[in-house]
């Protein structure tokens, strides 16, 4: 019964057994069910107690799916179907006397919120900028990824201005201890560390289970391939799983030689499910063209997928003239399959960079269609957007605290929290005048200011020129420089975002409308509009629909510099990235995909010519009819 309904390749994974096991699945092609079902056939044919077998994998959804699959094939629950991070912290409340690092099994949490205040705190009482908390998070963060015996003096070695984070970086930690919590990369962290130096405890957690299973294989990062070696005994009763056409997050740590080593490394025998039972054949064919170009490191790792479905489906690809078009298109095509009977919640837009889904939101509410940014903010909620209209809107409006609030020290001027305590203490209405009134060191009277000159000089011309004001004033506070220094791993997107931020201006401006109408119709609206039913258009980046599928897929703005990315192309290892996140985005859609670029898009509000992605040329002739 445990292998009915397994195809012959699925068969040979579930029944390995003896040594390592390498199973490289593709898109669509049944990996959960190869290890649920070989969960189950180890319990039903090899008489390994449920609870002796351990399955990680990288989310709480993905865990719950197996969990429910298991069950449903051996009548109970099984104990540790878990997440990375769930794992490590049931082995630190069981062994965390043996950490020796003061906590107790009691230890908090905390997540990226929780984490980021505390950071925000530390920064401050260290007389640092509390803005520069994200680059600091994301610098302890990769320490302790790459598993350093001491975090701070790793830290403290790193080029400028990574090292300036170091002493940030020890009072970080020394208030999380004092707290008795953890952030998320200390659970995986400190779990590695001590199954490092207590080889006993190793040896208990060793001996715990009698076979491994990893999900995902390809995303793991160092810790967690370290947490991985350090579990599995020494007869090698593990199985991992992963697609490396699918590695899709170097950049936040993931190492593709985990599972391109694997076999090697462990002398694993190496099996592949190429067999897609998601997408048709024309959308196969596709992702088949586009990962054929990977780079020759993949060699033997590439799958040619074939289906099992015998309807062809349907693919297009419609080049437009503007962006605007091609946002028209996209929406006129939903709404006639929409007539045709398939449901808002069916299908997807999928983006390289969320910047070009200011563009789909707007045209989605001038069409009715029902939709949710899935994976991130609406377009007028993101940071850099939040900033720069916080800048217009305190032009506008002197008495706006909310905007003085976010805009007093971004970029940095070095007017902190004691200062906005003087202001507030003298004024609670005009927060520019309360500025001028204040008395102020030396530096910080010149900083404040510039700031001041800066802005009133802008009070006459904002409400009828928006994005004259806009462009000024970007080059006024040196803004995307600001975003070059503080958020390099997502620059472009950001910068990307301000550029259609100055479009929608420029639209405005053009048509004689005012900036004050702007912020109550545009902005306003779009955050009602989007409430609705669930039934909905999906709108997100490629990356935050990994692990999703819909019947339609839509993929937009497929050129030069956006897909594949203009950093990318400085690095051959970011391009081949590139490349596989297309064979993600294709491989989502199940039935009809479709393709669009514009010929012009809006840069800035100057319209700028787009050179069509080079993807599209790389599989012309999957493309005809």
């Amino acid at each position: 019964m445990i292998l009915d309904g397994l195809n012959p390749q699925q068969r040979e994974a579930v029944v390995h057994f003896g040594s390592p096991l390498l199973v490289l699945a593709g898109a669509g092609s049944g990996k959960t069910k190869v290890i649920t079902h070989k969960i189950a056939w180890l319990v039903k044919e090899k008489g390994i107690k449920a609870n002796r077998i351990l399955a990680i994998t990288f989310t709480k959804k993905a865990a719950a799916e197996m969990q429910e699959r298991v069950e449903h094939l051996l009548g109970s629950r099984p104990k540790w179907i878990s997440t990375f991070h769930a794992f490590c912290v049931r082995v630190l409340r069981e062994n965390i006397a043996d950490l020796e690092k003061g906590f107790d099994r009691r230890f908090n949490i905390y997540d990226e919120h929780d984490s980021n205040k505390l950071l925000k705190d530390v920064l401050r009482n260290m007389n640092m900028d509390i803005k520069n908390a994200e680059a600091a998070k994301s610098v302890i963060s990769k320490a302790k990824q790459e598993y350093r015996d001491n975090i701070i003096d790793y830290i403290a070695g790193l080029p400028y201005p990574a090292s300036a984070y170091a002493r940030a970086a020890e009072q970080y930690a020394a208030i999380l201890q004092q707290s008795n919590a953890m952030d998320y990369d200390d659970l995986i962290y400190f779990v590695v560390d001590l199954l490092f130096k207590k080889p006993h405890i190793r040896k208990l957690w060793q001996e715990r289970f009698d076979y491994i299973l990893v999900d995902e294989y390809q995303d793991t990062n160092k810790i967690q391939y370290l947490l991985i070696n350090l579990l599995i005994r020494k007869d090698g009763a593990v199985c991992v799983v992963g697609d490396p056409q699918q590695c899709i997050y170097t950049w936040r740590g993931a190492h593709p030689l985990n599972i391109l080593n694997f076999a090697e490394d462990h002398a694993a025998r190496e099996t592949k499910l190429d067999i897609n039972y998601r997408s048709t054949k024309k959308i196969l064919d596709i992702a088949n063209r586009i990962i054929s170009g990977a780079d020759r490191i993949w060699e033997g790792k590439i799958l040619e997928l074939s289906t099992v479905r015998s309807d062809e489906g349907e693919v297009g690809y419609e080049r437009s003239e503007s962006s605007g078009e091609e946002c028209s298109f996209i929406a006129e095509k939903i709404q006639s399959l929409s007539r045709q009977g398939y449901l808002y919640s069916d299908m997807a837009v999928l983006m390289r960079m969320s910047f070009v889904s200011r563009g789909v939101e707007h045209t989605f509410i001038n069409y009715g269609i029902p939709y949710e940014i899935i994976g991130g903010p609406a377009f007028y909620d993101r940071a850099e957007i939040k900033d720069m209209l916080s800048y217009l809107r305190l032009i506008s409006n002197n008495k706006d605290k909310a905007a003085f609030d976010r805009v007093i020290n971004v970029p940095p001027r070095s007017v902190g929290a004691k200062t906005l305590l003087k202001v507030a203490g003298n004024y609670v209405t005009d927060w520019i005048q309360a500025l001028k009134d204040t008395k102020l060191p030396p530096r910080q009277r010149a900083n404040a200011d510039r700031f001041i000159t800066t802005l009133t000089s802008y009070e006459d011309s904002i409400e009828e020129k928006p994005y004259t004001v806009l462009m000024e004033l970007l080059r006024d506070l040196g803004y995307p420089e600001y975003l070059a220094a503080h958020y390099k791993d997502d620059y472009e997107d950001r910068k990307g975002n301000i550029s259609e931020l100055a479009n929608v201006l420029k639209a405005l401006e053009t048509a004689g409308k005012p900036f004050s109408e702007f912020l109550e119709d545009t902005i306003l609206s779009s955050d009602q509009d989007r409430i609705g039913s669930s039934d909905s258009v999906k709108v997100m980046t490629i990356h935050a629909a990994k692990g999703l599928e819909f019947r339609v897929v839509f993929v937009m703005a497929l050129e030069e510099e956006i897909f594949p990315s203009g950093r990318a192309m400085e690095n051959p290892a970011a391009m081949e990235e590139e490349r596989r996140l297309f064979y993600v985005a294709v491989t989502r859609a199940k039935e009809r995909l479709y393709l669009s670029s514009a010929g012009y898009r809006m840069r800035f509000g100057d319209a700028m010519f787009a050179t069509e992605s080079r993807y599209i040329e790389e599989i012309s002739d999957e493309l005809r009819p």
